[in-house]
């Protein structure tokens, strides 16, 4: 093979792997959308039909309280799915995490389910990152204490 068609021939493969990854980015940024609408509708059913949260209350919370939790988690929610399609990442992340601290309930959610999330991402690193920022906003807030998460 000549030098001029070597050189076609690999820029050919190049572009045509380049193409498979951005389809792959793609399609996991799709199952991602759509996997954070199913939990957007279970969010929205939970906390506008309190009776039906009263099945995933945890012992010891009141069901008002676990829906106003469910409302803040609908909001960590979202800004985690900006910050996984790389909407809100680096500073806008950070100030959009301080935003959300300012809230009472968002800042009690953390302190409940915090941990679980943690857990929950163990094995993945994009939303470590995500839990890390929330983290940083939630122990600079001076109205509320530390936690191990």
């Amino acid at each position: 093979m000549k030098l001029p068609q070597t050189a076609a021939f690999l820029a050919l493969a190049a572009v045509g792997a380049a193409q498979l990854v951005q389809r792959e980015l793609h399609q996991r940024q799709n199952n991602h959308i759509a996997l954070a609408g199913r939990q957007d509708e279970w969010l929205t059913d939970m906390t506008t039909h309190p009776e039906l949260a009263k099945v995933w209350v945890p012992e010891g919370m009141e069901v008002q309280e676990y829906v106003r939790l469910l409302g803040a988690n609908r909001q960590i929610c979202t800004l985690s799915l900006w910050h996984r399609l790389g909407l809100a990442r680096g500073q806008k992340l950070r100030l959009l995490a301080d935003v959300l601290m300012g809230s009472d309930a968002v800042r009690a959610y953390w302190t409940h389910f915090g941990g679980l999330r943690a857990e929950e991402a163990a094995a993945d690193r994009t939303q470590q990152r995500f839990n890390a920022v929330m983290h940083d906003a939630f122990v600079a807030r001076p109205e509320t204490e530390p936690v191990g998460v």
